[in-house]
């Protein structure tokens, strides 16, 4: 009768499924199952923010490669976001000395200002 009282007292719940765990006091899971599962669940998270982010980057690439194919040296960015650009998403950025950093989108560059990206162009040694 005392053991029960004190199992019930220290009894938690798995931080999966929320169900009774019994046994160690220590025990995060109820089963090997909720476990693998939580954990599972914990990189695939991780997994879809990385491919989000790459997937971004991509859209980026793709967007200033047809600026570039186009000979356009300076776009505003409000036409470059209708095309779906997320100026949020570099891979790089140079500080320089001059007036304006150096953004980069793997081995494209470009200046950027509140409304415009402008010398846009790829790297040569690449």
């Amino acid at each position: 009768m005392r053991t029960e009282a004190l199992s019930e007292e220290t009894q938690s719940n798995c931080i999966y499924c929320g169900a009774p765990i019994y046994g160690r006091t220590d025990k995060k899971f109820c089963s090997l199952a909720c476990k693998n599962l939580y954990h599972y669940k914990q990189v695939e998270r991780s997994v879809n923010i990385r491919n989000r982010i790459i997937t971004s980057l991509n859209v980026n690439y793709r967007i200033l490669e047809k600026i570039l194919d186009a000979s356009v040296a300076s776009v505003e960015l409000r036409v470059l976001e209708d095309m779906g650009f997320k100026p949020s998403y570099i891979t790089g950025i140079r500080r320089t000395r001059g007036r304006y950093d150096e953004y980069a989108c793997f081995d494209i560059r470009y200046c950027q200002t509140a409304n415009r990206l402008f010398n846009i162009r790829k790297r040569p040694d690449f």
